[in-house]
């Protein structure tokens, strides 16, 4: 899923906002709580579609004022890349693309019926009203985050095996892959873990490969 919102206010203060992950319950009405365990791992606590879930997160990559990746480590399974683009000195674009995986009847009830989406998109709208009403970002991490670009297709691929054959078939099929049925589950594993991962980083003009490293001088929190 992507959705996109204008905001009344510069690329750096809408980023700088962005980077406040403990500040998300503010304005993300089903996130209960966030804690900020290190630079990039943090604690999500949330209640979808009435039903409580928790996940640790990493960012898997951060570029001050252009995007933040992240990836659940366990949990419930999502991931996704929030990017920044300046439209002129006080507008600023947000694109957030996102993927889930609902666990349970209910929470897949709620995922047919657009659910997932229109929260989504509701966050995007209630983030703006949050940070246009300040004026000003409640804090900053100016630090940067380089893509481990096997790490995280070695994550994928994790993931991924823990699919039925048949899951693993019908992801193969939605992501348009030649012939899943007629492949092994090795080959299917690899090449769905290739194309999410060229597809979350399709909104980058560069390929960031190598270790992971920090550039940080201010705080994540004020």
């Amino acid at each position: 899923m992507i959705h996109e919102i204008d905001i009344d206010l510069p690329v750096r203060t809408v980023y700088d906002q962005w980077t406040q992950f403990e500040d998300f319950p503010l304005f993300m009405k089903h996130v209960v709580d966030v804690r900020q365990v290190d630079d990039t791992h943090t604690h999500w606590k949330a209640k979808i579609s009435g039903i409580s879930r928790e996940w640790q997160a990493e960012i898997t990559e951060q570029t001050p004022d252009q995007r933040v990746a992240w990836t659940a480590t366990d949990g419930t399974e999502n991931s996704g890349v929030v990017t920044f683009h300046a439209l002129d000195d006080n507008t600023t674009r947000v694109v957030l693309q996102m993927e889930t995986d609902p666990k349970g009847f209910l929470e897949k009830v709620a995922d047919w019926g657009g659910y997932i989406s229109d929260r989504s998109k509701k966050d995007l709208e209630q983030f703006k009203d949050f940070i246009e009403a300040r004026g000003k970002s409640t804090g900053a991490w100016r630090g940067q985050v380089e893509r481990d670009s096997m790490r995280d297709l070695h994550t994928r691929e994790d993931r991924l095996r823990e699919l039925s054959d048949h899951e693993l078939a019908k992801r193969a099929e939605e992501a348009g892959l030649e012939r899943p049925l007629d492949r092994n589950r090795d080959w299917l594993v690899s090449a769905l873990a290739r194309h999410d991962y060229d597809r979350n980083a399709g909104h980058d003009s560069h390929d960031r490969d190598g270790d992971r490293h920090r550039d940080g001088e201010d705080a994540r929190t004020s």
